[in-house]
């Protein structure tokens, strides 16, 4: 099978370079590190012991990973740390960390790109974030007794029987796999479904919770001001949104006006380049609205609609209650519930969380999080949590609670990598 994968993937190397750059022209990022997809990665810039590659799909996964990275540089100042990213988001995320030594593009995986890409960086070890495989990288690795790693690795059902259906190529592809550390058992089960060796599996935790930075309530403040919102306006956040949801959104916090005049809903969608078609929602809907990138006209406003990236973790400070997107509507999936949990929010999500139910699951259970099927459900459950303070005061105290719990995946993490490196940390 992976040799027809090789096969396949030179004759589409072929057609990919025009395809591809015509794809990339809309994107500045894209275009402007063109040559990263196609195996032109950066070279090594300094002199090094070890070589990591690290893969983080986007924002979210570079986030996620920066405790992480945080650690091994910490430990390893002489470690070569290669990030590739697959977005935008992802790209703009990395270039900000400063504690990599260069950022690219995923190539492709076409064998001349991966080849080409693998002689320049020549990495000691490549590791994967969440998720996203590469059959034909991984099997490149393989060959040349370069291990592969997962970290924080992610794998709902709905993806399992994705690659189910391509027979054996994904099952020889988590065998290649050296190490699989898994967020949770259900990613547990998943992998071992796909043929991975169970003795390779371990459930090691999310990462992402060691990444979050707390804010003093001074801070708070400050960032309130910024937006022009007064101390006691209510405020609820619905982020991460999807197309289709914020017509139901948008219904919910109509109703909720009547009952809570001074009531404030930041909307921020998942992709950017949706701003323009929210705009145009939010006039035909006749809503008081200002642009987060124009603060000026936010005092009259109902809506603020959230048009910058790399704010939405912070964003959650403001508010009492969050909705996240990505849950409403089929196939949905859901977001992150980590973020508006670990400012103490009261978080509501719709019913199709397939790629969050491990955490779903614990913080309902736990009340911190409630399910909610449609926009009657969503203003309902928002006026009963904006009129309850003791009930938002216990949800808050229960959160810290719940995230001190989850932490501790980035050391554990740390370890391996540093293992897989046969590097020795400090005081070894």
């Amino acid at each position: 099978m992976i040799f027809l994968y090789h096969l396949l993937s030179i004759f589409a190397a072929i057609l990919l370079v025009p395809l591809f750059s015509l794809t990339a022209l809309f994107s500045k990022h894209k275009w402007k590190g063109l040559a990263h997809h196609f195996g032109w990665v950066p070279s090594k810039t300094r002199p090094c012991k070890k070589t990591l590659w690290l893969q983080a799909l986007s924002m979210g996964e570079v986030v996620a990973a920066t405790p992480v990275l945080k650690q091994l540089r910490e430990q390893n100042p002489e470690l070569y740390i290669g990030l590739s990213v697959t977005t935008d988001s992802g790209y703009t995320t990395a270039l900000n960390l400063g504690m990599v030594d260069s950022v690219f593009f995923h190539p492709l995986d076409c064998l001349p790109f991966t080849q080409l890409a693998l002689n320049r960086l020549d990495p000691d070890l490549y590791v994967v974030t969440d998720t996203g495989f590469w059959p034909g990288l991984i099997d490149l690795l393989h060959r040349k007794k370069i291990p592969a790693l997962l970290i924080n690795g992610r794998i709902s059902e709905r993806s399992a029987r994705r690659y189910i259906r391509a027979g054996s190529l994904f099952k020889e592809t988590f065998q290649k796999f050296q190490h699989l550390c898994m967020q949770n058992t259900n990613g547990e089960k998943a992998s071992l479904t796909l043929g991975a060796h169970r003795e390779s599996i371990e459930v090691m935790g999310d990462p992402k919770y060691d990444a979050l930075q707390p804010m003093s309530n001074e801070e708070k403040k400050r960032f309130r001001q910024t937006f022009k919102l007064n101390a006691e306006t209510p405020v609820w956040i619905a982020g991460s949104t999807h197309a289709g949801e914020e017509v139901i959104i948008l219904k919910a916090h109509r109703q909720l006006l009547i009952k809570h005049p001074n009531l404030v809903l930041i909307l921020a969608p998942r992709r950017m380049e949706r701003v323009e078609e929210l705009i145009a929602l939010l006039k035909k809907e006749n809503f008081s609205f200002s642009l987060r990138s124009s603060p000026a006209s936010t005092e009259s406003a109902s809506v603020i609609l959230l048009d910058t990236m790399g704010e939405l973790a912070q964003i959650y400070s403001l508010g009492q209650v969050a909705f996240i997107g990505n849950s409403l509507i089929k196939p949905g999936g859901g977001h992150s519930l980590i973020e508006p949990l670990s400012h103490g929010l009261a978080v509501l999500h719709g019913p199709y969380v397939e790629n969050i139910s491990h955490v779903s699951e614990i913080a309902n259970s736990q009340g911190l999080t409630y399910p909610i099927a449609n926009h009657e459900e969503l203003e309902e459950k928002i006026h009963t949590l904006l009129g309850n303070i003791p009930q938002r005061l216990e949800i808050t105290e229960k959160s810290k609670t719940f995230i001190a719990q989850q932490q501790g995946a980035a050391k554990k993490t740390t370890a391996i990598i540093t293992n897989c490196l046969d590097v020795q940390p400090p005081n070894h």
